[in-house]
């Protein structure tokens, strides 16, 4: 009888219009991230507000996700709302560099109280642009062209970075290169054409990292944290200790001793460390399951996608949330440099939050969309 319960519930989730597992996993890790937040915060002054802030843009994302669901992808794909969406972008990120430095970076436009970063729109509208610009190039015989293709292309993703790294945010724009390089592949761009685009890449970054003195050390404190334990390399080597220190099962809820003043913003970009003290190996493998569980759901979206600009969407949108959470996991592993990048969903930060959830939402849509077509095809 159970067994016969059980089989009519999987039925009837997959017989829903939209990915209800791909919601279940969204929603968990948002409000996992509320609670986590709420631990992290608890030795930062005024903790509450981070508490009740998360709590407020949580709310606000839910309802934009839930909103987003609700509207046809397809209506995105219109040259006028994809360059209007491009060119509010390039405005954002260009006025952003004269509002006031925090902690060295030009990356929020505030107003009285609030805060957001223009980057988090930049990711959602490179993929858009990118979903439509290659579809159509598709679709008019010109995918392999360089010229008609992956000049354009390059050019738009060039103009975003080039702000982004006046900010400057060299962790996003490698967030936004690496989705660019994975939706012009799944695309079908010949693979010869983007392995001309690497030294071009390679030399641009090792410019980046090795001419900027602040980057340089990074890489250098990467690979040997004990060189400078209570300066450079004091940051990596307290999160390693947190994790360490969690064990297999954790110190428990909120037992957390490394975010009592020795993480700096315990509850945004080290917020891996503090999960993984106090909840363990345990707690942590099952975070980084619950991301590749969202992976899987977005990539089924793409697969069933009612069409091509659908399906890149889907793939770029999943790409950005995904990679995104396993480079925050790695910094905090110092597996890579360290970096200011939030974990999806999880880590403190408004607008970050809110675009993660604009982006489940829009998942939902396209997989409600090939669900339908599915059943149509089906009978």
């Amino acid at each position: 009888m159970s067994q016969t319960k059980r089989k009519n519930l999987l039925q009837t989730i997959e017989e829903l219009r939209w990915d209800l597992w791909l919601a279940v996993v969204t929603i968990g890790l948002v409000i996992f991230g509320v609670v986590m937040v709420y631990s992290a915060s608890a030795a930062v002054k005024n903790s509450q507000r981070f508490l009740f802030s998360q709590i407020a843009w949580a709310t606000l994302g839910l309802i934009a996700m839930a909103v987003m669901r609700r509207i046809d992808y397809h209506h995105y794909a219109q040259p006028k709302f994809i360059y209007g969406f491009l060119i509010l972008c390039l405005f954002l990120l260009l006025v952003v560099l004269f509002f006031p430095a925090v902690n060295g970076a030009h990356r929020w436009v505030t107003f009285k109280s609030l805060s957001a970063q223009p980057s988090e729109l930049a990711k959602i509208a490179l993929v858009i642009f990118l979903a439509w610009f290659l579809s159509e190039r598709e679709r008019d015989g010109e995918l392999h062209d360089f010229w008609a293709t992956i000049a354009p292309a390059c050019v738009v993703m060039g103009l975003l970075a080039i702000l982004i790294l006046k900010e400057p945010d060299l962790g996003t724009t490698m967030m936004l290169g690496v989705v660019f390089i994975i939706m012009m592949f799944t695309a079908g761009v010949p693979l010869k054409h983007l392995i001309k685009l690497s030294p071009v890449l390679l030399v641009a970054l090792a410019g980046m990292v090795v001419k900027v003195a602040w980057r340089w050390e990074r890489v250098k404190t990467f690979l040997d944290p004990e060189s400078d334990p209570l300066g450079k390399g004091y940051q990596i080597l307290q999160s390693l200790i947190a994790v360490g220190a969690g064990g297999v099962n954790g110190l428990g809820f909120g037992q957390s001793k490394q975010k009592l003043s020795f993480l700096i913003a315990p509850q945004s970009d080290f917020i891996f460390a503090v999960i993984g003290e106090e909840l363990g190996f345990v707690g942590s493998s099952t975070l980084v399951l619950a991301y590749a569980f969202f992976l899987w759901r977005g990539l089924k979206a793409a697969r069933y996608a009612p069409d091509r600009f659908g399906g890149l969407i889907a793939i770029g949108l999943t790409t950005g949330v995904v990679v995104q959470a396993y480079f925050n996991i790695s910094v905090a592993l110092n597996l890579v440099p360290a970096k200011g990048i939030t974990l999806p969903f999880v880590s403190a930060g408004g607008s970050s939050l809110l675009a993660a959830l604009v982006t489940a939402g829009i998942l939902l849509n396209i997989s409600e969309q090939g669900k339908s077509e599915e059943k149509e095809r089906n009978g």
